[in-house]
């Protein structure tokens, strides 16, 4: 029998745990950069802050809509000179950027000690050196899906389907790290269903609907793409599919997105409790 993944049941747990840590704080302020009108970028800052609202977090959004009237060095100045303020605990930029910007001469901008999202440059430098204080949010939700539900990695074929900076990049780190044989597609792959029907663990993060038809029978099912099919929020996994065919399997919308959430305040809150230079 599958077992479906309930995020949203998974993600109260985790923010359980939270609101105890929370006591031992006064205010806590995270900052979030909203570069460009995006309706999806907006959506998931949206979520974000609901998140920080159960947590009596101030949650604030400096939103910069005429992003190209700044030179990248004036809009990293402004950037760097809000997050270094004391009064900001964490800070984060919502991703993708516009294309005329460099991605990670922003990310860099926030200091390690505030970097919940684990994306400067020394942060993933700690992080792909097997140092790291905090790992990506999505490490840290495939890691949390492997102890609640017993998962074995080590020995086994992991497929990372798309190499992004969030998602298949660090994955595909942190299974070979536990022990896995990590196969990578990307866009130029061939012969993605054949990888398909081999891999033990399928993890994905491309954002194109339905782009999973195939698996192999008790396969390890997760999705962490995201996008919009007539109006409607899709993953990467066909889940009506391929829901009878998997061991495990995480639905869109409700699967990992919310314990993804979780994860970037647990990242805020270990970072606010390491006392150790950075």
């Amino acid at each position: 029998m599958t077992l479906i993944v309930d995020g949203k049941k998974l993600a109260e747990e985790i923010l359980e745990n939270l609101k105890e840590q929370r006591k031992a704080y006064d205010k806590i302020v995270v900052a979030a950069f909203l570069i460009g009108k995006d309706k999806e970028k907006e959506s998931f800052l949206k979520i974000k802050k609901n998140f920080a609202e159960k947590l009596n977090i101030d949650f604030r959004i400096y939103e910069i809509e005429n992003y190209e009237t700044f030179s990248r060095k004036k809009l990293r100045k402004y950037i760097s000179q809000i997050v270094k303020k004391k009064v900001i605990n964490g800070a984060l930029i919502q991703l993708p950027l516009p294309s005329k910007f460099k991605t990670q001469y922003f990310l860099n901008a926030i200091p390690s000690k505030k970097d919940i999202d684990c994306l400067s440059s020394k942060m993933l430098g700690k992080f792909f050196t097997d140092s790291e204080v905090i790992s990506p949010p999505a490490v840290e939700t495939v890691k949390f899906l492997k102890e609640k539900y017993n998962l074995k990695f080590e020995s086994k074929i992991a497929l990372v389907v798309g190499y992004g900076k969030l998602i298949g990049k660090p994955l595909s780190h942190y299974l070979a790290r536990e022990g896995a044989t990590v196969i990578i597609s990307q866009s130029k792959t061939n012969n993605l269903e054949k990888f398909l029907k081999e891999a033990d663990i399928v993890i994905s993060g491309v954002g194109k609907a339905n782009l999973i038809q195939t698996c192999k029978e008790g396969a390890i099912l997760i999705d962490f793409g995201y996008s919009f099919e007539n109006n409607k929020i899709c993953g990467d996994l066909d889940f009506e599919k391929l829901k009878n065919k998997a061991a495990l399997i995480t639905p869109t919308p409700g699967g990992t997105g919310p314990i993804l959430v979780a994860k970037l305040f647990e990242n805020l809150f270990k970072l606010l409790q390491y006392k150790l230079p950075l």
